[in-house]
């Protein structure tokens, strides 16, 4: 098996992050393998000297922007980015050029579903509106339950908010329990819905009739302040809002407005801006749960999109079907 020259352009402090050491010794077996000594700016001269020779770039977060310097490599085949979203790393030139692309975002995906899985399973048992009571109160009364007669997973209404990845895998392993999930997405047609063991519906409905509601639209111009004071005032009593997606689909001062009313709960990753400003309401309101964009990969879960990355590269040389590849009238999209 052939030996391309390949570049890892990966800070320090993200190597080991991403790269387990089987992971290293993988590479140095598939590959003639160089390490960018300058992976965030590709200033120096033996940075610039390694980028002409390379035939891939394997990148992770923070790697400096390749765009610029594409007419220099003239032998660059294939960038391979560690992480999520690759627009910060190559743009669509790199297409122009034959350049091919791939990224971790299906492997992101996983994390991500998991922790709304986690987060909708909580919201249904009335978890965090119940611990709320008991840590008031400091006690629990006889009638303590009555207080939340409408909880539990069995019978629960799901409500998700846009088709993705994230979704589907949300969708697929709600579908392991006794639930009813709505799915609001324009690329949902009756056919679709049946196979996803879901019922079409709009964001009117969803708000309107649903216990939970888990938002996973993509942000874009059209998606800014999708939802807003309107919709939020529809939800009902005691419902919870999971966002996971990005901060600026939402009007982020409704929901603050909503929350106000101490109606509604949320569940809360994301903000907009991120991360959440310090006189923010969202902080101390005593029915939203804030985590710190905790969703995606952390920690252990990091390896598993270096491990990606070494995947992608392995079937590039094999010239078998790259699984992290992203066709260019996919980049808008999904890098």
């Amino acid at each position: 098996m052939r030996r391309p020259c390949v570049v890892l352009s990966v800070l320090d402090r993200y190597k080991s992050m991403f790269f387990t050491a089987e992971a290293m010794e993988r590479l140095d077996e598939l590959a003639d393998l160089q390490i960018d000594p300058d992976p965030q700016t590709h200033a120096s001269v033996q940075s610039r000297h390694m980028l002409k020779d390379a035939e891939v770039v394997i990148t992770a977060w923070e790697t400096g922007e390749l765009t610029d310097l594409l007419d220099h490599m003239s032998r660059l085949q294939m960038v391979i980015h560690s992480g999520g979203s690759v627009k910060d790393v190559i743009g669509m030139q790199a297409y122009e050029r034959g350049v091919r692309i791939s990224s971790q975002t299906q492997l992101n995906a996983e994390p991500v579903a998991e922790y709304s899985l986690a987060m909708i399973i909580l919201a249904a048992k009335g978890i965090f509106a119940s611990r709320r009571r008991y840590l008031e109160n400091r006690a629990k009364e006889e009638t303590f339950w009555g207080n939340f007669p409408d909880v539990g997973l069995y019978g629960a209404r799901i409500g998700i908010i846009g088709l993705s990845r994230i979704s589907r895998r949300v969708i697929d392993m709600l579908n392991a329990f006794h639930v009813d999930i709505k799915v609001s997405s324009h690329h949902l047609n009756e056919a679709q819905a049946r196979e996803l063991g879901v019922t079409a519906a709009s964001i009117e409905n969803i708000m309107r009739t649903c216990d939970v509601i888990s938002l996973h639209t993509a942000s874009t111009p059209q998606t800014y302040h999708m939802l807003g004071a309107e919709d939020f005032a529809k939800m009902k009593d005691g419902a919870t809002f999971i966002n996971t997606a990005r901060g600026a689909i939402c009007d982020q001062d409704a929901l603050i407005a909503e929350l106000q009313r101490d109606r509604i709960n949320a569940i809360i990753d994301v903000t907009d801006p991120e991360v959440n400003v310090p006189d923010s309401p969202l902080w101390n309101l005593p029915n939203v749960v804030l985590t710190p964009h905790a969703a995606g990969s952390m920690g252990k879960e990091l390896h598993r999109l270096g491990d990606g990355a070494v995947d992608d590269l392995a079937h590039y040389i094999a010239g078998s079907k790259v699984a992290g590849e992203i066709l260019v009238d996919q980049y808008a999209g999904r890098a």
